[in-house]
């Protein structure tokens, strides 16, 4: 069995209740719940979630609640536990699990089959991520505000590294529309921190204009891209 898992808590600290707006005529969060739903290698739709406005929109589009505990739901708590949460609630095998913000409606057409058809083409990749591929926001060319207000580098960066974004490696920027993973592979947790729940050899389906939202730009890029793609 596939299946979808859509992520979205009550609680936002930037634009209250983001993750049901409405955005080009639907809540925001019934974006990720239609292209799950109309994923031909989806067989079943989740959404994880303790915000009863989400839940209502689950029930009106046919998408099975998993409620999440209130440990799981508050603005520290760590998707890695709602996904296990999520997996014990469902109760059987799971082959291949797709994981959803509940606030990015920015997905490519066929963005969910191809990262499943992906992993079913490489069978030592453990997930398939969807994100887009960045030079200006570069590890290299960010710095870390200290608490003295001064800036630091994050890592090493070699001596001779140049400043010109051009000259630098792809820098990925992961969305929220799609993370698919072989769940044998993944888990118990087998990759690296931020993303642990992705295995070892993820590869990168990329996803042009994909994003979350986050503040009222990011509103008006997804308008955008919605736009764009249903008129």
């Amino acid at each position: 069995m596939n299946a979808a898992l859509i992520m979205g808590r009550a609680g936002s600290q930037s634009i209250p209740k983001k993750n049901v707006i409405p955005i080009h005529g639907r809540p925001l969060v019934e974006w990720p719940m239609r292209a799950a739903l109309e994923a031909v290698k989806i067989d079943r739709v989740y959404v994880t979630t303790d915000c009863p406005d989400i839940q209502a929109v689950a029930h009106r589009n046919g998408v099975e609640v998993i409620e999440r505990p209130p440990e799981l739901s508050h603005a520290t708590a760590q998707m890695l536990d709602g996904i296990l949460h999520a997996l014990e609630v469902i109760g059987e095998p799971v082959e291949y699990l797709v994981t959803m913000h509940a606030n990015c409606a920015t997905h490519r057409p066929g963005l969910i089959d191809t990262c499943i058809e992906r992993l079913e083409a490489d069978p030592g990749a453990d997930a398939c991520v969807s994100g887009t591929i960045d030079k200006q926001v570069h590890p290299f060319r960010t710095r870390r505000l200290t608490p003295d207000g001064q800036l630091e580098p994050w890592l090493e960066i070699p001596p001779d590294t140049s400043s010109n974004r051009q000259s630098l490696e792809p820098c990925v920027i992961l969305d929220g529309a799609a993370r698919a993973m072989r769940v044998s592979a993944c888990f118990p947790p087998h990759g690296d921190p931020p993303f642990p729940y992705l295995g070892k050899r993820i590869l990168l389906e990329e996803n042009p204009g994909g994003h979350d939202v986050h503040d009222e730009t990011d509103l008006i890029r997804t308008e955008q891209f919605l736009k764009s793609l249903h008129g």
